[in-house]
């Protein structure tokens, strides 16, 4: 939950039956500990979670019934024999068509064991704990104890049938078998057309190309004939060969004695490459060495007396280039330069050592340059195209998303039919991101994603297919994304958010995710996946490892498959709304499951008992529609005893169930209402034992849930409002050691000073004095007159949101001397008679500051805000008055650490936002304030209809 676009009111993402408190035994708590560093993989499924649950079985007194554990012992040497054998399969480039199979019915046998054991398990837990005399009679205690009896004598027959699947599998799979001869894919290497292609057919090389060469060519006096090496780093098919070769042609215009483009494989053969070089440049036969180092002195010679430039084209693995390819190239101090290509930004980063600014990162192209390569391979130019054939052209486009690979592949599907005929354009338009993969025409820009996810260790393979849960073009938050890895044990309980976040930044650096969202501190906050890679998930999903199933439309069109669902995505779009009919699949082996719905009783929880994750979204219907219910019970939501991950986004009232303690496994709980009114907590919400995040929005009703300082796992907490609480329950909170976020609403006006009035942010205070955690306030309740002088108390503060009626000299500097406050979100409500200056004293570690005033009117004195980095502006457009605009980001220059200024403009017309005049002067006016800064930051502007803030 750190470090969203405003904590203010915004969403941090985008049949009732009664349970019975002795479902949740002490062996249940003990079994969900058993696996804390099994990882479910989508190439082995669950097998490895299964082995030490296998193991634990045989620890338990039930293990000497007859036969039990005899049948125990003999298939967890199935299992692990089959996790050996999917492991192998994995690592395999293309698998044949029946190991592909076989593999796919092991995983979907090893879920179904985990299910049966899971579900023998909860059998146990429900009965076999006899309850204190005073809670039950006799006769009920008895018949719960024999039900617990024949759970156990059950688990012996449960275990044989089990056996008995896994036998029969295996022998079908030999007697099947087929030893056809081995032969050569004969695959072409996809980048080849990128070595070959002609300089005026590419479309947007230029510039590009000459930033790259002023890389290589630039540098510090005395330095300029050192050897240098630049890294062009990219997802793969953005250009990067094209770039690399479009250079090396150039630089050959200049006096190079030695140039030689060299392509790498994932799995390179560096004598192969060294052999390549000496070869093609030296016309030297190197075989007579047949030792690394041998050939490593021979090229390092050849080299040593020669300006030379050496291209290394996709790099995959970093110990290739430090253990081997850097060894050749000598420092002869000519200005020879080496440019490397890589999809991993750590390979891009460890080339090119201490040196970030020689990583070039590619950019995909813009709107004009699509436009103009896919026209020109299709018609010539985009003048020529029809004018029936455009929208539909301007949408696949869209769907490309600027990857030149995309544009030119589909234009060529498109250039050779037979006739331009619109119905077989909407066919591919419609195919994109469903059925792109069946088209053999298409198969080398199939080769060279699949590339990426080959290269992906299974841990990681498994996290990237799970984002094919997520809508074309929808924006994925990092904190949500990782918590359900974690829920679906993707990844290691234990650290398993630091682990699951650092999956994250793997899947950033393999540029297999593109960033959306970037905090002040350089943190990725949310991520997009490109629609041709959504694309190579959905044909993984679909066709091979049948890992989760779409329903996507009014349509109900199916991606994925029918059978076993294991995960299900449940999302279609009305009238700009995501509304899902009713779910019509199978769901009693589903483990994840995001719906959204207008009635709780549309989803059948109580086929449900191996869910894990659930992700709702509760709509109101539309008009022409029957009623909404006026509240949601939850209560059935009691009966998900393996849930982990619960998170409902709520356009309607909801309630929560009142024995909320039957979820021992909940790690999460998010709800995010459109309602002003707070959520009142179950009084059991305490009795959680793994809950680790807990947000609640608006707020929570009537305070922190009871014994909060019990609740020790907790890692985020939001929102309660500070006022509602007891003394004693905020000075509870000391006991929250796990705590990194606490997420705190003040009600409180401005006060005279009274100490009684004040007591609950002093208490408050006192409690995270003992703790390392992060403290964000709101005092948004209510417009404050002016900065109140309790927030001077603030010494933990780390993020403030503030809104005052106008801000004093002596208002500032209180928010000025707050030691810790990082983050900072103003808004001014009336426009100030004179600007604001922020002296070059306090804010002494502000690295984000978010300003919202009806008149720009900052002012910043030399020293001001020394570790800002991030500055939000919101603002109007007529500069709240005669010369306000005019004088706005006096000593902008004087932000040192400045790195980003966003502005989001308000006050325009629909026609005045269209003009490019008023445009230009607002544009004009920001961009010569920010042009004196020596660093140059980035500057984002946007604008809007609507005005900030009231006269």
């Amino acid at each position: 939950m750190c470090e969203r676009e405003r904590v203010v009111g915004k969403s941090y993402t985008p049949g009732s039956g009664s349970c019975s408190a002795e479902h949740i035994g002490i062996e249940q708590l003990s079994w969900g500990t058993v696996m804390e560093h099994a990882i479910v993989s989508a190439a082995t499924g669950v097998l490895s979670p299964l082995i030490g649950k296998l193991s634990t079985l045989l620890e338990k007194e039930y293990a000497g019934l007859k036969g039990v554990r005899k049948e125990i012992v003999s298939l967890r040497e199935e299992v692990s024999s089959m996790n050996a054998t999917l492991l192998k399969l994995a690592a395999e480039d293309d698998p044949d068509v029946q190991d592909r199979e076989w593999g796919n019915q092991i995983r979907d046998l090893s879920y179904d064991i985990e299910d049966c054991i899971d579900d023998f398990m909860l059998r146990v837990d429900q009965h076999g704990h006899t309850a204190k005399p005073d809670d039950k009679g006799f006769l009920q205690r008895s018949l719960s104890m024999l039900k617990a009896l024949g759970a156990r004598h059950d688990i012996a027959g449960k275990i044989r049938e089990l056996k008995v699947r896994v036998d029969v599998m295996s022998k079908r799979h030999q007697r099947y078998k087929f030893q056809g001869s081995s032969s050569s894919s004969g695959l072409v290497d996809p980048r080849l057309h990128a070595f070959y292609a002609k300089e005026d057919s590419l479309v947007g090389i230029q510039e590009p190309r000459d930033e790259v060469i002023s890389l290589l060519t630039q540098g510090e006096e005395g330095l300029v004939n050192k050897l240098k090496i630049v890294s062009i780093a990219g997802f793969g098919g953005l250009g990067k060969t094209t770039l690399a070769t479009a250079v090396h042609r150039k630089l050959g215009e200049q006096q190079f004695d030695c140039r030689v483009l060299v392509p790498v494989s994932q799995s390179p053969d560096i004598m192969r490459i060294f052999q390549r070089i000496l070869i093609e440049e030296f016309k030297e036969q190197p075989y007579i060495h047949n030792d690394l180092q041998g050939i490593i002195n021979l090229l390092r010679s050849h080299l040593q007396h020669k300006r030379y430039l050496i291209v290394i084209d996709d790099l995959w693995d970093v110990s290739v280039w430090e253990n081997a390819l850097i060894c050749a190239f000598p420092d002869n101090n000519l200005g020879s330069r080496v440019i490397i290509t890589t999809r991993d930004n750590t390979v891009a980063e460890k080339c090119c050592g201490q040196h970030r600014e020689c990583i070039y990162k590619m950019k995909a192209l813009n709107e004009r340059d699509s436009r103009k390569l896919f026209f020109n391979r299709i018609f010539g130019s985009e003048d020529d195209c029809p004018n029936e054939l455009k929208a539909i052209s301007y949408e696949i486009l869209r769907k490309c998303g600027g990857l030149p690979l995309a544009i030119i592949t589909i234009a060529s599907l498109l250039a050779s039919q037979a006739g331009k005929v619109k119905e077989e354009w909407e066919h591919v338009q419609n195919s994109l991101g469903t059925k792109l993969g069946t088209d053999p025409s298409l198969e080398v820009m199939q080769q060279i994603l699949n590339l990426s996810y080959k290269n992906l260790p299974p841990h990681l393979r498994t996290c990237f297919l799970y984002l094919g849960a997520f809508p074309e073009d929808y924006v994925i938050w990092k904190d949500d994304l990782v918590r359900q890895w974690v829920a679906e044990g993707f990844v290691s309980k234990t650290h398993g958010v630091e682990i699951a976040g650092g999956y994250f930044n793997q899947l950033l650096n393999r540029s297999m995710i593109q960033p959306v969202k970037i905090g002040y501190n350089d943190e990725v906050l949310s991520c997009r996946v490109h629609d041709m890679m959504l694309e190579l998930i959905i044909r993984k999903y679909s066709a091979e490892e049948n890992f989760l199933t779409a329903v996507v439309g009014n349509s109900q069109e199916i991606k994925g498959s029918v059978h076993n669902v294991r995960r299900l995505f449940h999302y279609s779009d009305v009238g700009g709304r995501r509304a899902a009919p009713a779910i019509r699949i199978g769901l009693h082996k589903v483990r994840s499951l995001a719906a959204c719905v207008t009635a709780i009783h549309q989803v059948r929880f109580q086929d449900m008992k191996f869910l894990r994750v659930l992700v709702l979204e509760l709509v109101y219907k539309r008009e022409d529609e029957s009623t909404t219910e006026a509240i949601v019970d939850l209560n059935v939501i009691c009966k998900l005893l393996l849930l982990r991950y619960l998170k409902i986004h709520s356009e309607i009232e909801v309630k929560l169930p009142h024995q909320i303690r039957m979820l021992q496994h909940l790690e999460t709980l998010e709800i995010n209402r459109f309602v002003r009114s707070g959520l009142a907590m179950p009084s059991d919400l305490a009795k959680l034992p793994r809950l680790s995040y807990l947000s609640i929005l608006p707020y929570m009703a009537g305070g922190l849930p009871d014994n909060v300082g019990t609740m020790t796992q907790l890692r985020s907490l939001a929102f309660f409002v500070l006022e509602e609480n007891s003394l004693d329950s905020i000075k509870s909170l000391q006991h929250l050691t796990n705590v990194r976020e606490l997420y705190v609403i003040s009600t409180s006006g401005d006060s005279s000073g009274d100490d009684t009035e004040m007591s609950h942010m002093d208490v408050l205070q006192s409690s995270l004095s003992v703790l390392d955690c992060k403290l964000y306030l709101r005092a948004w309740s209510t417009w404050l007159p002016r900065v109140p002088r309790w927030v001077g108390r603030l010494k933990n503060i780390y993020g403030l949101e503030l809104g005052v009626g106008e801000m004093s000299v002596d208002g500032l500097s209180v928010l000025a001397e707050l030691p810790a406050m990082a983050r900072l979100d103003l808004w001014i409500r009336n426009a100030p008679t004179e600007s604001i200056v922020v002296a070059g004293t306090g804010f002494p570690v502000l690295k984000h500051l978010i300003f919202t005033c009806r008149a720009l009117c900052l002012t910043f004195e030399v020293g001001a805000m020394p570790k800002l980095r991030w500055l939000d502006l919101e603002f109007n457009a007529d500069g709240g008055g005669e010369g306000g605009f005019g004088n706005a980001l006096v000593g902008v220059e004087h932000l040192t650490g400045l790195r980003v200024l966003s502005a989001k403009i308000g006050g325009f017309s629909t026609a005045a936002a269209e003009e490019p005049d008023e445009r230009s002067a607002a544009i004009s006016r920001l961009r010569d304030a920010i042009n004196l800064h020596p660093c140059r930051p980035r500057v984002d502007i946007s604008y809007t209809q609507g005005r900030y803030g009231l006269s």
